[in-house]
């Protein structure tokens, strides 16, 4: 049978581990403010609309005929930081209606990958 001890070990051991057991842990967690979140999702929204440009045949055509590659310069919208994707997006979204938007919109890309080349922007970090 149990011993005195075997018993006093026990017993101290459950209130112990009762006593473990009602400590809680703190949590440390910040509000996500609403403006917070839309610009987060507004983001995601500009590059996912600026990856559907560039999937459109009539861009892949004009890119393609510019000498750029359709799949490295979608590549590079994915890679581009908050920041760069809602600039595209401006400008893109500033162009007159029935603009040259594809002759632009790869002269843009164009200067935004010498710049990156040059050395003198970091739009594209893998590069």
């Amino acid at each position: 049978m149990l011993t005195a001890t075997m018993k006093r070990y026990i017993s101290c051991t459950l209130v112990l581990l009762l006593t473990a057991a009602g400590v809680q842990a703190s949590a440390n967690a910040a509000l996500i403010g609403t403006q917070q979140l839309a610009s987060e999702v507004s983001v995601e929204v500009q590059r996912d609309e600026l990856q559907t440009l560039f999937a459109r045949d009539d861009v892949v055509q004009k890119l393609s005929a510019l000498g750029v590659d359709v799949a490295n310069a979608q590549q590079r919208v994915a890679n581009m930081s908050d920041a760069e994707v809602a600039q595209l997006h401006e400008q893109i979204n500033d162009l007159p209606a029935g603009a040259d938007t594809l002759g632009t919109i790869a002269l843009v890309l164009l200067i935004l990958i010498l710049l990156d080349v040059a050395g003198a922007t970091d739009i594209f970090p893998k590069i």
